[in-house]
């Protein structure tokens, strides 16, 4: 009795799977990706000791507490109030946090003071 051997036939790769999981990928990183623009904050690391006042200035002291919100002379005032009563000054300013103060919302400050138009803008947080 004859018997026709097996014929092997070579596999067959399929891209389709592949083709899937390379757009899956890409929506991802797509979605995970931000399209922000970055900039750079110049921040000079000082520790407090070390800074030296200079006692001829007026300074404006704000202090962020915990909430996020920024104090000036015992009234805590949002970033918008903020703007709107440093609009009409020109002393030089030193904001303070708590230690639970968001950084978030001191670095908002400092941003709202200098769009203010005030020039000397002075950020002391705690170690």
């Amino acid at each position: 009795m004859y018997l026709e051997p097996e014929r092997h036939r070579s596999p067959a790769i399929s891209l389709t799977p592949l083709i899937d999981v390379v757009f899956i990928l890409l929506v991802f990183f797509m979605l995970a990706t931000r399209f922000g623009a970055w900039k750079d904050l110049p921040v000079s690391v000082v520790p407090s000791e070390a800074v030296e006042r200079q006692d001829d200035k007026t300074w404006l002291e704000l202090h962020v507490n915990a909430e996020g919100k920024v104090d000036w002379n015992g009234e805590a005032l949002s970033l918008e109030q903020l703007g709107e009563r440093l609009a009409g000054h020109d002393e030089a300013v030193l904001i303070t946090g708590d230690p639970d103060a968001p950084l978030q919302a001191a670095l908002a400050a400092v941003d709202v003071a200098r769009a203010a138009g005030l020039k000397e803008v002075q950020l002391e947080l705690l170690p």
